[in-house]
């Protein structure tokens, strides 16, 4: 194998909505010092958990609006997302519950070797606590006769499948890959979960690269641990119901929010949490701020872009990202400076990440097709790789994980493993950024 110049890291993607103004980074994309990254709960779509985003962003602009401390900071919320089981089209949403489970028996770090079996006997045998809420909460009823027909043996048998490999698996890679980037771009974080959302923010929360720029701010939480301070109600029936069918016990209640026909169960985020007309809402905003503020931002190391796409690996060795522009040019670590964009992180000695950035400027952006691939440069084989694509507009939009497959050196730098395309294009309305 040809030996490989010695490479350097250059000191030289972005939120859904600002808070404040600030010195834009280019006419494309939105200048953040600070990113609200939201852990959304069970049977949350995508758009139900963008709209929590953003009404976590209004509830800390609030509190931040009467802070003049805060003047000078630029805030963006993003959705950390965590895929539902009535989005994956799964019966009653039974893949949520067993989820929260497995992540509730990991969390408290025991060895519960029949907590499959136990939980099927919660199913059996205690499920009167689900139809104490079953009037009150959407889909309740349904869920729990699901449930009751779960002892079926061929549902048994998909959910065991679960336990052998746990949907979770992804959103946890996307979640650490995302909050590397971020930092990499010299983000103050802001970590707020809800509901089992918090099991996401915990994990994401110990792979944080700087605790110094990330805290965490728990509301409803289903977990039985926490990182920072959190927000439950007295009146949350679904957390009530938790207590008596894990293990475990969430945190106590430290707020009173008046029950509202808005939400009977008093857990929802936005219509009991975040209701302007109760306590909650100041609750939520106080402590977000009071963690905000007390962060401090680590130095930017690389730069936010029009989009953006980063790789990361589980292990020692080298492994490196590969760009071809729509101009035909190359851009990877012999080439770091391209025609649209840049490689501005190049890491040879394990784990990532390496970053691409897109252009914020639409002089220079091209409007085309941008390959992204990966090559084993020097790494063992077996090596697992996470490649994501965020854009300026809509933060993370997908990630992969992949092998990379055995070492190559410089011989498989022209012909990289082909991971994701991203279609640029220039509109009547402006710039636009699909992932395929």
């Amino acid at each position: 194998m040809t030996s490989r110049p010695l490479r350097y890291a250059q000191a030289m993607l972005a939120a859904t909505s600002m808070l404040v103004p600030a010195a834009s980074a280019g006419e494309l994309c939105p200048s953040h010092t600070h990113t609200l990254a939201f852990f959304n709960g069970v049977w949350n779509t995508p758009d139900a958990a963008a709209s929590g985003a953003r009404e976590l962003l209004s509830t800390l602009s609030e509190t931040l609006r009467m802070r003049p401390e805060a003047a000078r900071y630029a805030v963006g919320a993003e959705v950390f997302y965590n895929a539902s089981g009535l989005q994956r089209g799964l019966r009653g949403g039974i893949e949520d519950l067993v989820e929260v489970f497995e992540q509730r028996a990991a969390e408290l770090e025991e060895s519960l070797q029949h907590r499959w079996e136990l939980f099927w006997e919660i199913v059996d045998g205690q499920l009167a606590w689900w139809r104490k809420i079953a009037a009150v909460l959407p889909r309740a009823h349904a869920l729990a006769e699901s449930l009751s027909e779960a002892r079926n043996a061929r549902v048994i048998a998909r959910t065991a499948a679960l336990a052998a490999r746990p949907p979770t698996d992804i959103d946890y890679a996307a979640h650490a890959l995302r909050l590397r980037a971020l930092q990499a771009l010299g983000r103050s974080i802001l970590l707020v979960g809800h509901s089992q959302g918090n099991f996401f923010l915990n994990a994401a929360y110990r792979s944080a690269p700087s605790p110094d720029s990330t805290a965490a701010v728990h509301i409803a939480p289903a977990a039985s641990r926490t990182n920072g301070p959190h927000l439950l109600s007295g009146n949350d029936l679904v957390i009530a119901a938790l207590r008596s069918a894990l293990p475990g016990e969430p945190p106590p209640a430290n707020i009173a929010i008046p029950p509202s026909r808005k939400d009977p169960t008093g857990h929802v985020l936005i219509d009991t949490y975040l209701d302007p007309d109760r306590n909650g809402r100041a609750a939520a905003g106080g402590l977000m701020a009071e963690r905000l503020l007390a962060l401090h931002a680590p130095a930017p190391l690389a730069s936010p872009g029009f989009f953006t796409a980063t790789l990361a690996w589980d292990g020692e060795g080298d492994l490196d990202l590969h760009v071809m522009e729509p101009g035909g040019v190359h851009v990877y670590y012999a080439a770091r400076i391209g025609e649209s964009g840049s490689l501005d992180l190049d890491n040879t000695a394990g784990f990532g990440p390496e970053h691409y950035h897109a252009s914020c400027d639409p002089n220079r952006l091209q409007a085309g097709i941008y390959s992204v691939g990966i090559n084993n440069y020097a790494a063992p084989a077996g090596r697992r790789a996470t490649v994501q694509l965020a854009t300026a507009s809509s933060g993370v939009v997908r990630t992969v994980l992949l092998d990379a497959g055995p070492p190559r050196g410089e011989d498989g730098d022209a012909t990289p493993l082909a991971v994701l395309q991203v279609a640029v294009e220039k509109t009547a309305d402006g710039w636009t950024a699909a992932v395929h």
